[in-house]
């Protein structure tokens, strides 16, 4: 059996996505939505995880503290994760990419902020 990179699965997911967004419309749709779903849910599980690796003393809490600072941000949850990033520059302090997405939750936090208040 031949194996595939990545690259190649990705690719083959999203030609099929476009042949069923051509050929049948109403599936395309719901397809996408279990897509969707089914990331949501991967997310979730994968911050449960890593939740339950925090509460347990792993030994690499600042590995587990920016990847839950990381997965809060891309679910959109910018206070937990400003929480994890916190933690994370509190154990490391020289943490450069910690420090990196500490920026940039702040700044989108800001922007949140300012959407609001137009």
């Amino acid at each position: 059996m031949m194996k595939i990179t990545d690259e190649e699965f990705d690719l083959g997911v999203e030609m099929e996505r476009q042949c069923a967004a051509e050929q049948l419309p109403g599936a395309a749709k719901a397809w996408a939505t279990e897509q969707d779903s089914a990331k949501a849910e991967g997310r979730d599980a994968g911050i449960r995880l890593l939740t339950s690796l925090e509460d347990s003393n792993y030994e690499h809490l600042d590995d587990v503290s920016y990847a839950l600072a990381m997965a809060h941000t891309c679910s959109g949850d910018l206070e937990a994760a400003q929480a994890h990033v916190c933690r994370l520059l509190r154990i490391c302090p020289g943490h450069s990419k910690g420090a990196d997405l500490h920026g940039r939750i702040r700044r989108k936090m800001e922007e949140k902020r300012e959407q609001r208040q137009a």
